[in-house]
């Protein structure tokens, strides 16, 4: 016997019964090979069981991964969503704030300007300051994405990042003491935000709720820019105006690293999904060695045959393929705000893979798994069938 050869059958064939599937298939009447590709996919259950399991775990990581990449994406697209409204930040300078605020609006892709502080603030029971934003009136609120409970709209009322309400215990509907600047505020905190900044210990309110030697003149204000506008142009302009401006930098800006990080860990689940398929399909030719026999004596022909092992194969990589994309898709979210929940951001931030991005990766997914599962079919259609299987 050459090496090409197949091993040795068992001593006996496995038992199975014809599956739904095959059944279908014999009433759509389609190819003989495909008919008897999905009679064999299913008829032994447990290694069947075990080789989409082998693909869906592998492809429900790739999905969360894609997860990630698409709230990168948003991230960028949508800004607002994680409190940068504002794509500018000016500060008067030698001007008065009044000034600034003139020539601020008048600026055509200024559409509104928040005058806003930016303090340290102490807790009660600790030891470190926390950062408190003054940002926009109570009448008047800077947008910040709230996704629990309500914005401030009335004096003494404040919004929390997650890591802030972890940190002193607080839910919404809590009162707080703090100090800023020497002088003892009582808030009531009545809605938590997205908060990127900080490991999410801000705490965010009214200007017009600090003491008057905090909030005036507004330290700095937040420029929101009208759609589309460019904020490099619009910074230009008012530094030439002789106005000190920084540009918002995205959360996405400094999460770029994470990219890259998707992009490997992708290569490497995709590379564990089709080593487990291949071996799952080199163990399942070891117990097709009497079906190798009974095909080409019932007259198919080689291709026929590789036809029939890469259908058997296929269809199971495609039900992990499947379940894996779903499982992905459904658990993506939830698991990116654990995450943020966890890191002080807050829960609100994760997005599911778009249609587009998941459909691509499941075509990838099942073209890449169904060239794997021709590796062993060409073998086998190929070698020579051992005299115990003759």
């Amino acid at each position: 016997m050459c090496s090409s050869d197949l091993p040795a059958a068992p001593a006996a064939p496995p038992r199975g019964r014809l599956s739904r599937l095959a059944r279908l298939a014999l009433l759509v009447r389609l190819p003989p090979a495909l008919v008897l590709g999905a009679r064999d996919a299913f008829t032994r259950r447990t290694p069947a069981l075990l080789t989409v399991c082998g693909v869906a775990i592998p492809m429900t990581m790739i999905t969360v991964g894609l997860g990630c990449w698409a709230t990168l994406d948003d991230f960028i697209r949508h800004p607002e969503n994680v409190g940068q409204a504002a794509a500018l930040t000016v500060r008067p300078g030698d001007l008065t704030a009044q000034e600034t605020r003139v020539r601020v609006m008048a600026e055509p892709d200024v559409v509104a300007a928040y005058p806003g502080a930016e303090l340290d603030a102490l807790v009660p029971g600790q030891t470190r300051t926390v950062r408190t934003r003054a940002l926009g009136t109570s009448a008047d609120p800077y947008p910040f994405p709230v996704v629990e409970g309500r914005m401030f709209r009335d004096r003494g009322e404040a919004v929390a990042g997650q890591g802030l309400l972890d940190l002193l215990g607080a839910r919404i509907g809590d009162r707080i003491r703090i100090t800023v600047g020497g002088t003892p505020l009582i808030l009531r905190i009545v809605g938590r935000v997205i908060e990127p900044e900080q490991d999410g210990e801000v705490l965010s309110l009214g200007i017009d709720s600090l003491a008057a030697k905090d909030a005036v003149p507004p330290r700095f204000y937040a420029l929101i820019l009208r759609p589309g506008a460019d904020p490099g142009e619009a910074r230009a302009r008012l530094q030439a105006q002789s106005l000190e401006v920084a540009q918002a930098v995205n959360p996405a800006d400094r999460l770029a690293v994470i990219r890259v990080i998707i992009v490997a860990l992708v290569g490497v689940l995709a590379l564990i999904g089709l080593a487990n398929l291949l071996t799952a399909g080199a163990l399942g030719l070891r117990d097709h060695v009497l079906d190798l026999a009974v095909l080409k004596a019932m007259g198919l022909t080689p291709r026929q045959v590789m036809a029939t092992l890469v259908t058997g194969t296929g269809l199971l990589a495609v039900v992990g393929v499947l379940v894996g994309a779903c499982a992905g898709a459904l658990w993506s979210r939830a698991l990116i705000d654990m995450e943020g929940r966890h890191s002080g951001v807050g829960a609100g931030i994760g997005r599911a893979p778009t249609p587009g991005m998941l459909a691509a990766a499941i075509g990838v997914a099942i073209g890449a798994a169904l060239l794997v599962a021709l590796i062993p079919a060409r073998r086998a259609a190929r070698a020579r069938i051992p005299v115990t299987a003759r």
